[in-house]
């Protein structure tokens, strides 16, 4: 699943690719990821629409064209790749957006993805958009907004990371790399952990997602796409070892979620 730091950086790619370029057709292959508009409408009202950005919100990428943005929440499965060339769609391709130049391809495997076209700046119909935190990697997301925001929460400390109303932009892999560096348990509830660890979370936070991004900017879209995350200290290493002190990492699974840990470097 695309975190913040993957969209970051697709955003910035997808931009110089496509920024001045015109649709010039919108093809929807499975009807079940487009929201907010009947699929005739979706394919026709942006066709024309010069790109002028893309960038990530949170968990969300936007695509700002003229008069409208394209909005996506790539969920679990969403991926997107960039074609000089049309080719036939996949099973697993979802919409293609055809310009003079490149087209943009979506795919999702699991088809549980949501695609909007909204007027520019209009988001009332987009799920899960409004009434969420500040981004988890905002300059401007200072230890004492934290510590406030922090304590609005309860529950096991890593949903309290993933959760988007807390801070837009953290899933379940990376909500594990920055526990392990933290040394703190995901299971912990909020309420148990002592100013000391709430100043390590903040801190590990900020590096973890700091230093993912810094390595997917060095990558092609392709690898990122394929979400070649060989960086990973300890998400979906069950069984294996900790890199931070040689013990076996654990692993549990509940709802979809895979959580994995050090019970050493963690407590």
């Amino acid at each position: 699943m695309p975190e913040l730091p993957e969209l970051n950086v697709i955003s910035e790619r997808l931009t110089a690719l496509l920024s001045g370029q015109s649709i010039t057709k919108i093809s929807v292959f499975n009807h079940l990821v487009i929201h907010g508009l009947p699929v005739e409408d979706f394919s026709k009202r942006a066709v024309g629409e010069a790109f002028q950005k893309c960038e990530a919100d949170g968990k969300f990428l936007i695509m700002t064209l003229e008069n409208y943005e394209i909005v996506i929440n790539p969920m679990l499965t969403g991926k997107f790749r960039v074609f000089t060339r049309y080719r036939n769609p996949t099973k697993m391709d979802m919409l293609s957006i055809q310009t003079d130049g490149p087209s943009i391809w979506y795919s999702d495997t699991k088809k549980m993805g949501r695609v909007y076209l909204v007027p520019r700046g209009d988001y009332s119909s987009v799920a899960g958009f409004s009434d969420r935190g500040p981004s988890a990697m905002d300059p401007a997301l200072t230890l004492d907004s934290f510590i406030l925001r922090l304590k609005r929460f309860n529950g096991q400390i890593k949903n309290v990371l993933r959760n988007q109303r807390f801070l837009k932009g953290i899933g379940n892999a990376y909500a594990d790399e920055i526990l392990l560096y933290a040394g703190i348990l995901p299971f912990r509830k909020r309420s148990s952990l002592n100013l000391q660890e709430v100043e390590r979370l903040f801190v590990s936070m900020k590096k973890v997602l700091t230093r993912i991004e810094e390595i997917l900017v060095e990558r092609s879209l392709d690898d990122i796409t394929t979400e070649k995350r060989d960086f990973l200290m300890i998400h979906n290493k069950g069984g294996g070892i900790c890199p931070l002190c040689g013990g076996r990492v654990s692993e549990v699974r509940a709802n979809r979620f895979k959580t994995s840990y050090c019970q050493s470097c963690q407590k």
